[in-house]
Formats: C-alpha cells, sequence, structure tokens
C-alpha cells in the first residue's frame, strides 16, 4: 500500500508548508530539542499539517477507487490496456496499470463534457469567469 501511495499516486508529493513549522532532520534527535510554534503561529501549522493530511487522505481514496476498478472491471481493463507490459503477472491489473488506462479515458471525458457540466463550471470558478454563476 505504501509503494502504491508513494509511486502510483504519488501521495508525499505535498508542497504545504510554512516557516513556522519546525524543521525536521533526517537523522533521529532527542525530544527535548523538539520546540512547539508560538501561539500565534498555531493556527497556520494547524492549517499547514491539515492540508498535508488532507491531500494523503485523498490519496489513500483514490488507491482505493483504483483497487475497487481492478476487482470489478478486470476484463474491460485488459481489454483497454495498450501500453506495453512485459508479462502479465497475475488475472488482476495493479494499481498503476488502472491508473494508467483510466487517466486518458478521464481526461478525454472531461473534455468532451458540454460546457455547462459542473467541471467547466469549476474551472470557470478557478479562472475567475463567473459572469454565469447565478444561472443554474
Amino acid at each position: 500500500m505504501f509503494d502504491a501511495l508513494k509511486n502510483t499516486m504519488g501521495a508525499f508529493r505535498f508542497h504545504f508548508w510554512s516557516r513556522y513549522l519546525p524543521r525536521h532532520s533526517r537523522r533521529p534527535t532527542a525530544n527535548r530539542h523538539l520546540k512547539a510554534p508560538q501561539a500565534q503561529h498555531l493556527p497556520t501549522v494547524v492549517a499547514c499539517w491539515q492540508a498535508m493530511e488532507t491531500f494523503v487522505l485523498c490519496a489513500c481514496i483514490a488507491t482505493g477507487l483504483l483497487q475497487l476498478f481492478s476487482l470489478k472491471y478486470h476484463e474491460g481493463l485488459w481489454k483497454q490496456q495498450v501500453l506495453y507490459l512485459r508479462t502479465r503477472s497475475r488475472e488482476l491489473p495493479s494499481e498503476n496499470t488502472v491508473r494508467q488506462i483510466l487517466a486518458p479515458l478521464l481526461a478525454r471525458q472531461l473534455l468532451r463534457s458540454p460546457p455547462k457540466a459542473f467541471w467547466w463550471r469549476i474551472n470557470a470558478a478557478v479562472n475567475g469567469d463567473e459572469e454565469d454563476e447565478g444561472q443554474t
């Protein structure tokens, strides 16, 4: 599971950082050297940790969805698989294989959706084009 989270989903590639977070060394240090953040910086530190945990949680959910797709739709996934795979080592495709199959299909589906679809509303809100926000 850790390998799938680290390599397939990139769950630990987050860049939520704050200068108020304590610095960590790769070598373990004694607890007596650890310092708590100052009281005025505590909300920022808590928000930063919350963002990190949420990012990893979303990656865990996505990994579970990939495993579910692998279990339920393995025959259809193997038919859609066009990338080189040296040998099929098992009946069920791995998380990485499912991700490689579903990523282009999902991107194609999002681009083909009608302009008033939910995806395009999110895109417009992110880019600041909210002229039809009141219309539903």
